[in-house]
């Protein structure tokens, strides 16, 4: 071929690359199937029973009902609903760009007509605004990792990285033409991997282009380099993209739903990133270099000397240090988790999580009152964004339909833009999402270890493995330590870290594999031929974490908030399995293939001084386990009280130390209100065996509340006015769980509108004569006494008016919120209770 044509034919191969994606990629992506996180609308999961009568629950039966339920999507205007069939008894629904959910969830669920029963286990609703916002960031930030990442290659590369970068973008092409042929619908955890898979394909041009360099070090011809290059680097690849591809199929099969999506796009990403970024860039990089335009410093960089090879920084020897960094990490962690547990989402906890979004700012109290004012008051709320307009409020128990429907509608009668995102798990579905999360990393790391044990050996498989375990163990320290939120993308993160992680490690020991392979490394010191190996492969292990690294940071500072924890954890993990990489892993593998040597003992991976350091961590990490919780309290008084009564028994010793805590706070003394709770957590948990079987529910309400206000004490700069907020929330509700004011409930019996309510005047009466003293913790806990009082009379007085009793109970629940806020307004605190007074004598017969 003359070098005419064969310029010729890059130019043109080249230009109808760029003028395919350029002409056609506006049109595909116009044609996406957008999920509900992008458009609004609204997912539901059902558990299906049979109907009464019937034994078993079919296949029929669920493609019946799914039949069903496609009709009635489309009766209310849905053409295209994803309706899937989930296991062997459930049922997915999702409507993107559904605007009327509360009628629509009412009508999908009907009973009549349905050959089977559906009960709702999750839900999600978005509104259509927020979508669309959440749709804006998150490609603002893809664009930005993707420039990023093209920004890195044709710094690196040149002509190459511009390539690459052309690959790269046909990569992407590629999958959102796949997505277009197969209907599939383009989810939040899709577009993370859509930016994730540029990472891996850029990635593979990494690799080819690092050991091309090292071709031309050697002395070959830019051709016969390329040539040996990509075909040096196939195995690599093969190996690392085969333990990616394990991972994510253990992801998909553990069938977490709302990530399976993930899986399969990061499979999909897979095969096409090695055709696009290994074997046309390949043929493109033949093409280039035969035209001849370019010199081989501006077509792929400046060569690799082979003297380079000779550098031996010793990696081996600082594994034992970075294997002891980890662990002390992961101690503190584990200390700390034993003392504070870890931050789950609803998705492992069950509840609701509620954000709302408005037009303009709001402060933490007044958004408390309005929920307050709506009848349902928040287990935790914060307040955030750039103009303190996003509200995040959590729930222990599942809000109800009209709970939110009366939460939203009293911050739309405030507010002309309310867009609020809602997510629903109840305890099964929690539990479930749990159990198969560590189903997912057992058969991730159960088949990867199988791989690579067969494909190196066992000693490379245990070698790589365990750093991987550490690299998993340091992150969720990590997130243990700061109290950053675990939900169900933390679980694909920690697969994705899994599978990076394996990628350098596949680097690094196939190199070591190699080099063990050639002439003299029999009479080579085991160390240095692994020192070699490693600084052989050092640039591209670095490089390939570091796309990764720009793709998730630019996720976490830019995307929207849901996946700013999966970013967070990804760049965690990432920037530790790099480290485990290079020092961890390369010195076990060196310690076990000593183990077998004669003559090689100071291989040994346990010196007295590494094991003397191992043993001190250990010590630590164990004796801080097991004494934390047994701190010296008052356990043996607070087991005797929980004997005899309904609910979850007497829990006034509880109290009492609820109580002393408070107290100490009002006082300033936060260190011994600190070992004051420490005595009620240690109590409650020893009292967990005889007190949770009475009701579990109660009991995990109540477990809940115990750790908000250990964790509001044991913070690094507690806040007396968050302290205080979260120790009145729970005495209030230790106050609910038992039968503490019985007394004043017979007032209730009395005829009339609700009857006699002179105990509960009296309660208010007494909460407002406090507050004009001045004694705004005396109230707190007088008002809360009222709240006790009206909750144990709600069965016998509300059937006798209704209305009246919600009217009361808004006024009470007014009342508690202008009390319990961070920093009371006496005045206005004073008028929520002349307001109730009057309300009780209004309602009441004298």
């Amino acid at each position: 071929m003359t070098l005419n044509r064969q310029r010729a034919s890059f130019l043109l191969l080249a230009g109808l690359l760029a003028c395919l994606i350029g002409l056609s990629f506006a049109p595909l992506a116009a044609k996406v199937r957008f999920g509900l996180e992008f458009r609004g609308g609204y997912e539901i999961y059902y558990v299906v029973a049979p109907l009464a009568g019937k034994q078993a629950l079919s296949q029929q039966d669920l493609i019946a009902t799914v039949d069903v339920l496609r009709k009635r999507a489309d009766s209310i205007g849905m053409s295209e609903p994803d309706i899937r069939i989930e296991g062997s008894n459930h049922i997915r629904v999702k409507l993107a760009g559904l605007t009327s959910a509360d009628e629509s969830r009412s009508l999908l669920g009907a009973a009549q007509g349905l050959p089977t029963k559906l009960s709702e286990k999750y839900t999600q609703t978005v509104g259509s605004v927020l979508g669309t916002s959440a749709l804006k960031e998150t490609v603002i930030a893809g664009l930005i990792g993707i420039a990023c990442i093209f920004l890195l290659l044709i710094g690196l590369y040149r002509a190459s990285g511009l390539l690459a970068a052309l690959c790269t973008l046909v990569y992407l092409w590629s999958l959102m033409l796949l997505f277009n042929a197969t209907h599939a619908v383009l989810s939040l955890s899709a577009v993370v991997a859509f930016v994730l898979g540029i990472g891996m394909a850029a990635d593979a041009s990494i690799i080819c282009f690092e050991r091309l360099r090292e071709e031309l070090g050697q002395g070959r011809d830019l051709r016969a380099a390329i040539r040996q290059g990509f075909s040096a680097s196939l195995p690599t690849i093969r190996d690392a993209n085969l333990v990616t591809a394990l991972a994510m199929l253990a992801l998909f099969a553990a069938g977490i739903g709302p990530i399976q999506g993930f899986a399969l796009t990061m499979l999909a990403s897979i095969v096409i990133g090695l055709a696009s970024n290994f074997l046309l860039l390949r043929g493109l990089l033949l093409l280039l270099a035969d035209c001849s335009w370019l010199s081989q410093r501006w077509l792929i960089g400046n060569a690799k000397p082979a003297k380079a090879a000779k550098r031996a920084f010793n990696f081996v020897a600082l594994g034992k240090v970075a294997f002891l960094g980890a662990l002390l990490c992961i101690a503190s962690g584990a200390v700390y988790y034993r003392a504070h547990g870890l931050n789950l989402d609803i998705d492992f906890t069950a509840g609701t999580a509620l954000d709302i979004d408005l037009d303009r700012g709001i402060d933490q109290d007044r958004a408390t009152r309005i929920m307050a004012d709506a009848g349902t008051v928040p287990a935790t709320l914060a307040v955030g964004g750039a103009r303190n307009e996003h509200i995040a409020a959590r729930f222990d128990e599942v809000l109800k339909p009209g709970e939110l429907k009366a939460i939203i509608s009293a911050f739309q009668r405030q507010y002309q833009k309310v867009e609020y995102e809602e997510n629903t798990a109840d305890p099964g579905v929690a539990r479930a999402f749990a159990s198969h999360a560590l189903y997912a990393m057992l058969a991730a790391f159960a088949s990867i270890l199988i791989y690579i044990g067969l494909r190196f050996s066992w000693s490379v498989a245990l070698a790589a493995t365990l750093p991987i375990v550490l690299d998993i163990l340091l992150v969720s320290a990590l997130f243990a330590l700061f109290k950053l939120e675990i939900d169900v993308t933390y679980v694909a993160a920690m697969l994705t870290i899994i599978g990076y992680s394996l990628n350098d490690k596949i680097v690094i020991f196939g190199r070591i594999k190699e080099n063990l392979g050639q002439a003299g490394a029999a009479t080579q010191p085991l160390s240095a031929l692994v020192n070699r190996s490693v600084g052989q492969t050092l640039g591209r292990s670095i490089y390939t974490v570091l796309t990764v690294v720009l793709a998730a940071a630019c996720l976490y500072l830019f995307a929207c908030e849901p996946l700013q924890m999966f970013s967070l954890a990804l760049v965690i993990g990432l920037l530790s399995s790099a480290l485990s990489s290079i020092f961890m892993a390369t010195s076990l593998w060196c310690a076990l293939r000593a183990r077998h040597a004669q003559g090689q003992a100071e291989q040994t991976l346990f010196p007295r001084a590494f094991l003397a350091g191992l043993g001190a961590i250990a010590l630590l990490g164990v004796a801080g386990w097991a004494t934390l919780p047994a701190v010296q309290g008052h356990a043996a008084q607070a087991q005797a009280a929980v004997h005899g009564a309904p609910g979850l028994g007497d829990l006034s010793a509880f109290r009492r130390i609820g109580s002393d805590t408070l107290a100490l706070v009002a006082s300033g003394d936060l260190s011994a209100a600190r070992k004051r709770i420490t005595d009620l957590e240690t109590a409650w948990d020893q009292a967990e065996e005889t007190l949770k079987p009475r009701n579990p529910e109660d009991w995990t309400s109540l477990d809940k509340s115990i750790d908000r206000a250990l964790a509001q004490l044991r913070s690094g700069k507690p806040d007396a006015n968050a302290c205080k907020d979260a120790l009145d929330t729970l005495l209030a509700k230790i106050d609910s769980k038992q039968p503490a004011l019985a007394q004043p409930l017979s007032a209730a019996t009395q005829p009339g509108s609700l009857g006699d309510l002179s105990a509960f005047r009296g309660i208010a009466v007494d909460t407002r004569g406090l507050l004009e003293k001045g004694d705004l913790a005396a109230a707190r806990k007088r008002i809360t006494d009222l709240e006790t009082a009206w909750d144990q009379a709600e069965e016998s007085l509300k059937p006798l008016n209704t209305a009246d009793w919600f009217s009361v109970d808004k006024s009470i629940d007014r009342a508690l919120a202008q009390l319990r806020s961070g920093t009371p307004d006496p005045g206005a605190s004073s008028a929520a209770l002349d307001t109730l007074i009057a309300k009780l004598d209004s309602k009441s017969q004298h």
